[in-house]
């Protein structure tokens, strides 16, 4: 009789016990689950609106001067004075932002890692190939075709950017995370100071 009221009394502290352990792990993969989110959409906000910005796709197009918005990218119009297209790229840049840091936290930590890893490596292939298509071509051309070109050397980044995740493996993409996640950001809103370096310096 003590033996089985021994037994009950241990019973129930395991299952007082439980509820307190249980909350505690969902606490920690809810912590856990924001930050990843939280890091993953401010570096893919930097990057994306990077991206926008050079290839000039703003999801609408403000004419302060007559306050009106055009859907997409639009010149100036006689007698509206100059576009802005900075609020474009903010408001696509947002969602696009979000659905990637959603993403990031529905996929395991070691493939969320290997795409980062991809990201960032297409970062540094595509200006190359980009670059190298400009060396080849002529300046005017290039300069007129700036979008078609951009769009084009994306096929060979993204061919390299394949290539070397699949040959690095999942080891080599968990060492480099944390660095590429310091490093890409910065890297992305040093480009995009660089190419609006003539709107500070008039």
């Amino acid at each position: 009789m003590t033996h089985a009221l021994d037994v009950n009394e241990r019973l129930a502290q395991l299952d007082e016990s439980r509820p307190t352990v249980a909350p505690a792990s969902r606490a920690k993969a809810t912590t856990d689950r924001f930050a990843t989110f939280a890091i993953t959409f401010g570096v893919a906000f930097a990057i994306l609106y990077t991206v926008f910005e050079r290839l000039n796709w703003p999801l609408f197009t403000y004419h302060p001067a007559v306050g009106k918005l055009d859907f997409w990218m639009h010149s100036a119009r006689s007698g509206e004075g100059p576009p802005m297209y900075w609020y474009g790229w903010l408001v696509l840049a947002g969602p696009a932002a979000l659905v990637v840091g959603w993403a990031a936290i529905l996929v395991p930590r070691e493939r969320l890692q290997q795409a980062t890893f991809f990201c960032c490596t297409l970062a540094i292939l595509w200006p190359i190939a980009l670059a190298a298509a400009s060396l080849l071509t002529d300046q005017t051309t290039f300069n007129e075709q700036w979008t078609t070109f951009a769009l084009w050397s994306g096929v060979p980044a993204v061919a390299g950017a394949v290539t070397l995740t699949y040959l690095t493996g999942a080891r080599w993409a968990e060492r480099m995370w944390t660095s590429w996640l310091l490093i890409m950001p910065i890297g992305g809103l040093v480009i995009l100071g660089y190419s609006l370096k003539t709107y500070f310096l008039r």
